[in-house]
């Protein structure tokens, strides 16, 4: 709930008088952290109230052609289309005009830079939302969740028919998993098995594609089983001195302090190889008015942009137990 919707002089008094040695203001003395969500979301600018994705699958690998035979016709599938409707955001403070002028340390006329604070809290959030609610409710343009145990493929029932080595992976024919089942703790064991799905994941006519997880997203409560697992040249758990596999993979731990599961992990690819978008409508933008009447400034930042996931390739994600 919102505190001091309007501020004004009998809400602050320390500030009128002189004399104080220091002020501890949050948003100035507690450092913020750097953009988390740069990191692992491909940042586009968009002109219009929303962006559309859609998906077009290849044609399916070729079949022999006997001699004096016509050749077998095939064509491209369409895929579905998702859409990114980009939201307003906005935060509005109130001050008397006395209040700022009587305001002998000046840190009622900084509020934007509160803001600014707010603002890009608000930007991260909703990009974690892509991890947070990628198991239920983050939908990608197939209207299955971003992160599903069988992920529907265009070809069906011949895309899996076709994939080599799938058949120990997928759950359904016609579908590939990039979620376990059950969900998995973060482990030696279950990284290998991610990285196996990701090695022989097919595009949508079963034909192998070439996408390697790059970044193991993680919440810091896994920090240090991460390190253990990725910084060790020697094989986590055991005194045998055997060599680490996961080192040759190169994946680079990439903490996230907005993942709201303390178990959950995640492998992507880089930006290239996933489609997850951080589309950017309007920047943050800070504004200051008068209100005549009742002679209090008006504080508003506004910035308007969407997230989201086009399909689910180069992703793969547990919740844990």
């Amino acid at each position: 709930m919102p505190f001091n919707t309007q501020m004004s002089r009998a809400n602050f008094p320390p500030l009128l008088a002189p004399g104080l040695r220091h002020i501890f203001v949050q948003f100035f003395d507690l450092k913020q952290r750097a953009p988390q969500y740069t990191h692992y979301l491909n940042e586009m600018t968009s002109e219009d109230a929303y962006e559309i994705d859609y998906e077009l699958s290849g044609t399916g690998p070729m079949p022999e052609m006997p001699e004096g035979t016509r050749p077998i016709a095939d064509g491209i599938i369409q895929g579905g289309t998702k859409k990114y409707v980009h939201l307003q955001y906005g935060l509005l403070s109130q001050a008397t005009r006395q209040l700022v002028a009587d305001d002998k340390y000046g840190i009622v006329k900084q509020i934007p830079k509160a803001h600014g604070r707010s603002a890009l809290f608000g930007r991260e959030a909703v990009s974690a939302s892509i991890f947070n609610l990628g198991g239920t409710t983050l939908l990608t343009n197939t209207g299955i969740s971003l992160f599903n145990t069988s992920q529907p493929l265009l070809g069906g029932t011949e895309a899996t028919n076709y994939a080599p080595g799938v058949s120990n992976i997928i759950t359904t024919t016609g579908t590939y998993p990039n979620r376990p089942n059950p969900d998995a703790d973060l482990s030696f064991t279950a990284i290998q098995q991610a990285i196996n799905i990701f090695t022989r994941m097919p595009d949508g006519r079963g034909i192998p594609v070439h996408v390697q997880p790059r970044h193991l997203v993680h919440p810091p409560e896994l920090r240090w089983i991460v390190r253990e697992l990725l910084g060790s040249p020697g094989k986590p758990g055991t005194m045998d001195n055997d060599l680490n596999a996961l080192v040759a993979d190169n994946l680079q731990g990439l903490e996230l302090n907005y993942l709201t599961s303390p178990s959950a992990w995640f492998l992507i690819a880089d930006k290239e190889g996933h489609q997850m978008k951080f589309y950017e409508r309007e920047p943050i933008m800070a504004q200051t008015d008068d209100d005549f009447a009742t002679q209090v400034l008006l504080f508003l930042s506004t910035q308007r942009f969407s997230v989201g996931a086009t399909t689910w390739y180069g992703t793969f994600g547990s919740y844990g137990p």
